[in-house]
């Protein structure tokens, strides 16, 4: 019987790595070769976060996570605006948690887990794009969370 993951809708056979174990094996290989895979890293954690409701569990963790999502696709992942967004949240700013969406995208992390270094950059993207457009409703919240940051918002969208 296949399990599926009540989060993010991975579906696994029995002996196949979870969501979790695929998680750690990311991590895991991100920090080993960060030549290689750091670039999508931060991408593809929040990405992981948003899909999982244990990691947004307060507002703060969920604008770390969405609002990491709103940087790297719609303010092209801009260091500067991420980092302010960082500091900003490391002083608890009062937030309100909205709702969390029950769908929360049709790719997962196995939809990047095992593709070639030359395809794992479009891969990363597509499935964090695919979760940022499952938390549609609450975009513009995120959006208005960059500055209050101090963070300059200059959207590409």
């Amino acid at each position: 019987m296949r399990e599926v993951c009540s989060e993010c809708g991975l579906r696994t056979d029995p002996g196949e790595p979870n969501c979790a174990a695929l998680r750690d094996a990311l991590l895991a290989r991100d920090f080993e070769q960060p030549a290689l895979y750091w670039k999508y890293h931060r991408m593809a954690l929040d990405a992981y976060c948003v899909q999982h409701s244990a990691y947004v569990k307060s507002a703060k963790s969920l604008a770390a996570h969405l609002g990491g999502l709103c940087v790297a696709l719609e303010h092209d992942n801009n260091a500067v605006t991420l980092k302010r967004m960082q500091q900003w949240l490391s002083a608890n700013p009062k937030l309100q948690k909205p709702e969390l969406p029950s769908y929360r995208g049709s790719l997962t992390i196995a939809d990047v887990w095992g593709v070639d270094l030359l395809n794992y950059g479009r891969a990363v993207e597509a499935w964090a794009r695919s979760a940022w457009e499952a938390y549609r409703d609450l975009q513009p919240i995120a959006r208005e969370w960059l500055p209050r940051s101090g963070a300059r918002s200059v959207v590409r969208r």
